[in-house]
C-alpha cells in the first residue's frame, strides 16, 4: 500500500513537471517570435483599431463579454455604453413562454422596480444584468453571472430571482454597480485628480519661471552679477539672482505660493544652469531682432579688443546699420574668444562668427578698428584681408580714438605741456596712491564747501555741490584729460594742502617737486591752456561717439570745431592771460609779467633775449598747435551698382534732385539721418 502511494505520487510530480517543463519543438521555437508579435499586437492596441458602430450593441442578446477587449479598450467601451444606457424596451410586445402550467413573458414594470441594471433582449427573449456585464469579475462565476451576463435569464415565473441577484451590500452586482457609478463621476477619477494635479503644478512652475525671467531681466539691465560665494541654504548672502528672487517671492503672493507647490530643490529655478539658460534666452532673442533689422541690408564692422579680467583674449563684434525707420544704429552681437590676435586668425573668427549668424562678409560696407597694425595693416592687416572679398568693405579709423590721439600727442611735442602732464601723473602717483591722502581730499573739500555756503560764495539745489575726486587720464579714454583737469582746478586749494601735509609728515620729495611746480605761473598757464583745448576737442568727442551719428553731422562738429580753434589761436589769447592772472589772484600765485624778459627755468643764468608774452603767446599758445592735423576724414566711393546701373545713374540723379527740390516735404531736412528717416517713412520714390 505504501508502494503504491509513492508510485502514484512519483507519477504525479512527473505529469507536473512535464506540463510546465515540455520541450520545446522546433517549429515552436520559430514561432515564438510571432506569437511575441501577436501578443505586442494585441497589447499595443488602440481605441481606434475597433469600429464602436459595429461592436456597440443595443440588444445585449448580440453583445460581447467584456473580457474579448483588449484591457486597454475595455474602458472606452464601457463609457460608450454607459452613454447609449441599458436596453429596456417598455412598449414591446413581449413573447409568451410555456414555463410549468402557464404562459409567462417578461413584465416591462419590472424595469421601474428594479432600476438601470436590468435589460432585456429582443433577439433571445432572455434578461440581462448591464451593470455586472460591465464591470463584473468574469473568474467569479458564482452569484448569476451565467444567467445575467453570458445566456441571459428567462425565468419570468421566479421574481424574486432578481432580487436575489441583486444581494447585499457587498455583493458582487453590487461591487459592479459602484464602479459604473465611479466611471460615471469623472471628478472623482484618478487620472482627473493626475491631470488636476499636474495642471496645478505646471501653473505653478510657470508662475516660478515668471518669477525667475523678471529677475534676470532685472539683473541683465542693470548689469549686475548673478551669483554668490556663498548659495547654500545657510548663507545670509547667496547672491543677486537668488536674493533678488526671494525678495519678489515675499512681495508676489502668487510667487510665493508657487514657491511651496512641488518646488523641490531640483524646480526652484535657481541653479546656475538654469540661470545660464534664461540669459541664453535672452541673447538669442535679441540676437535674432538684430539679424531680422539687418536681414540682406548692408552695414559696417566694428571690432575692438575685450579682454576680461582673466586675461583671456576675446575680440568684441559690433554691427552698425540703418533699420527699416531710417534708424542709425549700433548693435553689440557677441564677444568671440581669440587664441592669438595675428589678422589671419582675427578674420578666422570673424568668418565663424558670420557663418553662425548667416551674414556674408559681401553685405559689409566699413570697417571700424583701432590703429594697431594687425588691424590697420595695408597688406596684410585685418582691414586688407577683408577688402579682398569685398572691395566695398572700407576701411575707417575710428575718429574720436584719431581726435584724442592727434590733440595729447600734439600737445606733448610741446617740452612744458609734456612736463606739464608729467606733473599731474607725478600728483595721481603721490596723492592717489594712498587711501589715507584720498580721505583727507574729501574731508578739505567737504570743509571748504561748507564753508563757502555758510558765507553764500556757493548755491545748494540738486545735483550741486557734489563730491570730487581726482580722475587719472588715460590716451584711449576719449573724456578722461578733460574730466581729470577740470577736477584739478576745482580741487587746487585742497590739493596744494594735501601736498603740504604730504611733504611735512612723509618728507616725500616728489611731494616737494610737485608742490614747487603747482605753485608757478608757468603750470597754471599750461592748465588754462590745455582745459581751452580740450573743452573744444571734448564736445567733438562726444559727438563723434554717438552711435546715430552720420558723416553729414560729423563733418559740419570737424569744420565747426576748426574753426573754433582757429578762433582761439586769433582772438582767444587776452581772455586765456585773464584767466591765468585770475586764478592766480585767487591761490596767491606769483604772476609774471608778461614785458618782462623770459628766464627758462632749466636755465636761469642763461639771457634768452625774449619776453615772456612771446614765450608763452607765440612758442606755446600758437606755434605747436596746427589744427590741420587734428582730423582728416576718408571719402567712401560706394560700388553697389553694376555697370549698367551706372549708365543710367547720371540722368536718374538728376530727375531725383528735381523731384527732392520741388517736394515740400523735403524742405526743412539738415541731416542724412532725417532724409533716411522721411523716406522710410513716406516710402517716397521720385
Amino acid at each position: 500500500m505504501r508502494k503504491h502511494g509513492l508510485k502514484w505520487q512519483k507519477m504525479r510530480t512527473s505529469n507536473f513537471m512535464a506540463r510546465w517543463l515540455k520541450r520545446k519543438a522546433p517549429d515552436d521555437v520559430n514561432n515564438a517570435g510571432n506569437s511575441h508579435q501577436q501578443a505586442a499586437n494585441v497589447t499595443t492596441a488602440t481605441p481606434e483599431d475597433i469600429n464602436f458602430e459595429e461592436e456597440i450593441q443595443f440588444d445585449p442578446g448580440k453583445r460581447k463579454e467584456m473580457r474579448a477587449y483588449h484591457p486597454n479598450l475595455r474602458e472606452s467601451i464601457r463609457r460608450k455604453y454607459l452613454v447609449n444606457g441599458p436596453c429596456q424596451p417598455r412598449t414591446l410586445d413581449f413573447p409568451l413562454s410555456r414555463i410549468g402550467e402557464r404562459n409567462r413573458r417578461f413584465n416591462p414594470a419590472w424595469f421601474d422596480e428594479f432600476g438601470n441594471w436590468l435589460e432585456y433582449s429582443e433577439s433571445t427573449d432572455r434578461a440581462y444584468c448591464f451593470t455586472c456585464f460591465l464591470f463584473r469579475d468574469p473568474t467569479k462565476k458564482e452569484a448569476g453571472y451565467k444567467s445575467f451576463v453570458i445566456d441571459g435569464w428567462n425565468c419570468w415565473n421566479n421574481k424574486d430571482r432578481l432580487k436575489e441577484h441583486v444581494g447585499d451590500v457587498g455583493s458582487l452586482h453590487n461591487v459592479a454597480l459602484k464602479k459604473c457609478d465611479d466611471l460615471l463621476q469623472r471628478e472623482q477619477h484618478v487620472d482627473v485628480a493626475l491631470h488636476r494635479q499636474l495642471d496645478t503644478s505646471k501653473n505653478a512652475y510657470f508662475v516660478r519661471l515668471n518669477g525667475a525671467i523678471d529677475t534676470a531681466r532685472l539683473l541683465l539691465k542693470q548689469g549686475l552679477a548673478f551669483r554668490g560665494h556663498n548659495e547654500s541654504k545657510k548663507s545670509l548672502n547667496k547672491g543677486n539672482y537668488r536674493e533678488l528672487f526671494n525678495c519678489l517671492a515675499e512681495h508676489d503672493a502668487a510667487l510665493g505660493k508657487a514657491m511651496t507647490i512641488d518646488a523641490v530643490d531640483n524646480s526652484l529655478l535657481v541653479s546656475s544652469d538654469i540661470q545660464k539658460d534664461i540669459v541664453k534666452c535672452f541673447a538669442d532673442e535679441i540676437l535674432h531682432s538684430i539679424l531680422e533689422e539687418i536681414g540682406h541690408g548692408v552695414f559696417c564692422l566694428l571690432v575692438d579688443e575685450s579682454r576680461d579680467v582673466s586675461c583671456k583674449e576675446q575680440m568684441a563684434v559690433v554691427l552698425r546699420y540703418v533699420d527699416n525707420h531710417g534708424l542709425v544704429k549700433e548693435s553689440f552681437v557677441g564677444l568671440v574668444h581669440v587664441k592669438e590676435t595675428t589678422s589671419s586668425n582675427l578674420k578666422s573668427c570673424i568668418d565663424s562668427l558670420f557663418a553662425k549668424f548667416k551674414l556674408s562678409l559681401k553685405q559689409v560696407r566699413g570697417q571700424g578698428y583701432d590703429g594697431a597694425s594687425n588691424m590697420r595693416g595695408e597688406f596684410n592687416g585685418l582691414q586688407s584681408l577683408i577688402m579682398r572679398e569685398n572691395s566695398s568693405a572700407y576701411y575707417v579709423h575710428c575718429f574720436a580714438h584719431q581726435l584724442q590721439l592727434v590733440v595729447v600727442a600734439v600737445a606733448r611735442k610741446h617740452t612744458g605741456i609734456a612736463e606739464f602732464f608729467s606733473k599731474i601723473s607725478t600728483l595721481l602717483n603721490v596723492v592717489g596712491g594712498s587711501s589715507k591722502r584720498r580721505d583727507m581730499i574729501r574731508d578739505i573739500n567737504m570743509t571748504e564747501v561748507s564753508k563757502a555756503l555758510g558765507c553764500g560764495l556757493l548755491k545748494t539745489g540738486t545735483g550741486l555741490n557734489q563730491e570730487q575726486c581726482l580722475q587719472r587720464p588715460g590716451d584711449t579714454r576719449w573724456s578722461s584729460h578733460y574730466k581729470s583737469l577740470r577736477s584739478l582746478v576745482n580741487l587746487f586749494q585742497t590739493i596744494i594742502k594735501v601736498l603740504e601735509f604730504v611733504e611735512k609728515e612723509d618728507k616725500d620729495g616728489k611731494a616737494r617737486g610737485v608742490l614747487v611746480y603747482f605753485q608757478s605761473f608757468e603750470f597754471v598757464f599750461y592748465l588754462h591752456l590745455m582745459l581751452t583745448i580740450l573743452t573744444i576737442t571734448n564736445t567733438l568727442s562726444m559727438a563723434l561717439q554717438r552711435k546715430d551719428q552720420d558723416i553729414i553731422n560729423a563733418v559740419n562738429c570737424v569744420r565747426s570745431t576748426k574753426s573754433h580753434l582757429d578762433k582761439v589761436r586769433r582772438d582767444g589769447w587776452e581772455k586765456l592771460l585773464g584767466e591765468v592772472y585770475a586764478f592766480c589772484s585767487k591761490h596767491d600765485i606769483f604772476k609774471l609779467e608778461m614785458d618782462e624778459a623770459y628766464i627758462d627755468p632749466t636755465r636761469p643764468r642763461k639771457k634768452t633775449e625774449i619776453t615772456n608774452k612771446h614765450h608763452f603767446q607765440v612758442d606755446c599758445f600758437n606755434e605747436d598747435f596746427d589744427v590741420d592735423k587734428l582730423m582728416s576724414l576718408a571719402e567712401l566711393y560706394p560700388s553697389d551698382f553694376d555697370s549698367n546701373d551706372l549708365k543710367d545713374l547720371n540722368a536718374e540723379l538728376f530727375l531725383y534732385i528735381n523731384d527732392v527740390l520741388e517736394d515740400d516735404r523735403f524742405v526743412n531736412l539738415q541731416t542724412i539721418v532725417e532724409l533716411s528717416q522721411k523716406m522710410s517713412r513716406d516710402a517716397f520714390q521720385p
